[in-house]
């Protein structure tokens, strides 16, 4: 195989993360990407540049790199038939538009008896993703393929952490490949998951532990993204370092962060000292003035937020799935159930059914927390002493 790595997808996760683990582990990044101006500049400078912002600001120029639009299978699949490792970053709805060049490129590899198992690092920040294109791809191929598919192909879940602000469009306008991302740049990935040998690339940590690290992920890192977000936005913050500092976010922040911890100590037999130490580097990460990183971004779609299954119900639920009080959780979700920023559809939507409706049957509906159960009331206490002193 060459030292090609594949990368599915050539926006903030695959440009500005992914793309910097292949290029320093000494990789030719080909992206697959649908969006014809992104493949053209690509292939025009085959080159970009990564600003790195926070303490000890650095630019890190990509190199070796090409782009194929995405329709183009064939040329796709040769690709994916001599790369050495592949990745997907287009986002779970679009992640099945992958799968026939993909099969096309598995097909064409499993005629070459010499070829080593493919693992492709799935970055869709779904715990089922896996399955998903794994589904995806087995649809299209025939079923004497199969056998190979389970055998040699690694669908690998991966932990995404690394933040990377949104550009303006004034800066996309400037250059329509620029990026800026904070420094962190590990990538724990779901080391039961992996045929074969995975090769070594910068950055990527296989875990046995993988679902503690992605309720983790979940539960802390998005979690208190959503809490500043939510909190920020009811003192009138602009952005997530300005809510990190405000002692009062801080103190409602630090005391859903301990509930959580000691519910992922419980239940995935993290140390204190590691819940700790993740804890202190996440807050320094929250506190980079120079990610410019806003809260209308951490903040956005709170229907979503606020699903049984997301990151401060899941969170709520996990706390009380171990036997402990989510008094921070409940201040959370009904800081979310107060979000009206005017520009974000979703928030609009919530305000307007929380009005129709009441916020109880809001609560219900989208959380799934029933009135009879005791931390509905809890969240609803918590949503009239925010809403009557606005903090």
């Amino acid at each position: 195989m060459e030292r090609i790595a594949v990368q599915f997808g050539a926006g903030n996760i695959g440009r500005g993360f992914i793309a910097q683990l292949f290029h320093e582990s000494g990789y030719e990044v080909v992206f697959v990407e649908a969006v014809p101006a992104i493949v053209d500049e690509i292939n025009r400078r085959g080159r970009y540049v990564i600003h790195i912002v926070g303490n000890g600001e650095q630019d890190v120029e990509i190199t070796n790199i090409r782009a194929i639009h995405s329709e183009k299978v064939e040329q796709v699949a040769q690709e994916v038939a001599r790369a050495e490792i592949a990745c997907t970053a287009v986002g779970v709805n679009v992640l099945k538009q992958v799968a026939p060049s993909l099969a096309r490129g598995i097909a064409l590899r499993s005629q070459n008896p010499d070829a080593p198992p493919l693992n492709i690092l799935i970055c869709e920040n779904q715990l089922d993703a896996d399955q998903i294109l794994r589904n995806a791809v087995l649809e299209r191929l025939p079923a004497d393929l199969h056998g190979y598919v389970h055998s040699h192909v690694g669908f690998v879940l991966c932990v995404v952490s690394r933040m990377v602000p949104l550009m303006t469009p004034t800066e996309k306008r400037v250059d329509p490949l620029a990026i800026r991302v904070e420094a962190y740049k590990r990538l724990p990935v779901d080391a039961k998951a992996v045929k074969g040998e995975l090769p070594p690339i910068v950055g990527v940590e296989p875990v046995e532990n993988f679902v503690g690290h992605v309720e983790r992920k979940l539960f802390v890192h998005n979690a208190a993204h959503a809490i500043l977000g939510y909190l920020g936005w009811l003192k009138g913050y602009t952005y997530v370092h300005e809510a990190m500092v405000d002692e009062q976010i801080r103190s409602m922040l630090d005391e859903a962060m301990q509930e959580v911890s000691e519910a992922l100590i419980r239940k995935h037999g993290f140390t204190r000292e590691e819940m700790r130490e993740h804890l202190l580097d996440l807050y320094r990460r929250f506190e980079n003035t120079a990610l410019g990183d806003t809260i209308a971004r951490v903040a956005r779609d709170p229907e979503r937020k606020l699903r049984p299954d997301d990151r401060l119900v899941g969170a709520l639920r996990l706390l009380l799935d171990n036997g402990l009080e989510p008094k921070g959780f409940c201040m959370a979700i009904a800081a979310a159930l107060l979000y009206n920023n005017p520009e974000d559809v979703s928030a609009v939507a919530l305000q307007r059914r929380i009005e129709q409706e009441g916020v109880s049957t809001v609560l219900e509906k989208l959380t799934g927390i029933t009135p009879d159960m005791p931390m509905h009331q809890c969240i609803l206490s918590a949503y009239a002493q925010l809403k009557n002193r606005l903090l």
